[in-house]
């Protein structure tokens, strides 16, 4: 295998969740430009879209629906995408959401649910999907922490989505090491201020915060979705066969400064 080979997804299967959002949807493109078949999930059938892209520019693309804050539909996926693609080689856990609101004003509710999409729904779609490739001996997952789970933001206020991305690269962390010599990596993308659209909605109506947030990068602007597809490939790729339990942050500096 060549230098370049390495980085190369030719035959791989890899289930990419939060497909239909900028993150995931720049990883979709870019992993199928790898050579992957992807499997783009989200929660609803506008994901389709997604795979209909990556077909129409020559890549080869499919879609599933399932809701990751639901351990019976998660299973159930995993089991129907199986049936319908084979083994899954790779997985990228990218489902998540995010709020803004005081953390001593957080409801049990609000509390529960950010917990269950972005920690439980993250486990329970690693835990499906790893388990093939743990039978099998051989696989990567990566999943999306966030600069919030390294170090505490400013001026935004989400304690949940924090305390849930902390989890989450701790959770990449222990799998890793617990799968380490059974063949399967897993790794975890910790992405900065990115520009997708929730992010132009913040500059749009409240620049100071947009302002405040250049002021802090060290690079001056904000991290481009493909940037953070990049190394999400990476990961997946035997470029990495020696990475495990990581955090690669694509933050533009952030989380250093």
């Amino acid at each position: 295998m060549s230098a370049i080979d390495r980085f190369r997804l030719d035959g791989r299967r890899v289930v990419v969740t939060g497909a239909a959002g900028g993150i995931g949807r720049a990883a979709c493109a870019h992993l199928a430009a790898l050579g992957a078949h992807v499997l783009a999930a989200d929660r609803d059938q506008g994901v389709s879209a997604v795979a209909e892209e990556i077909r129409a520019a020559g890549g080869r693309a499919d879609w599933i629906a399932f809701d990751v804050s639901d351990p019976d539909a998660v299973n159930a996926a995993q089991g129907e995408a199986v049936a319908r693609f084979g083994p899954v080689d790779g997985l990228f856990a990218n489902a998540g959401m995010s709020y803004e609101k005081p953390g001593a004003e957080h409801t049990d509710e609000e509390w529960r649910r950010v917990m269950r999409i972005n920690l439980d729904g993250v486990y329970w779609t690693i835990r499906a999907f790893a388990r093939g490739m743990l039978e099998a001996g051989r696989g990567s997952v990566v999943a999306t922490a966030s600069i919030a789970g390294v170090k505490a933001v400013r001026p935004e206020l989400h304690v949940g989505y924090d305390v849930s991305k902390a989890g989450v690269a701790h959770m990449c962390r222990v799998l890793g090491v617990e799968w380490a010599r059974r063949g399967v990596r897993v790794n975890a993308v910790g992405p900065g201020y990115t520009d997708t659209v929730m992010l132009a909605e913040v500059g749009i109506q409240q620049p100071a915060v947009m302002a405040r947030w250049m002021d802090d990068q060290p690079i001056g602007r904000l991290v481009e979705p493909a940037e953070i597809a990049s190394a999400v490939g990476f990961l997946l790729s035997d470029a990495a066969s020696g990475i495990t339990s990581q955090i690669l942050m694509v933050d533009g500096g952030y989380s250093a400064a």
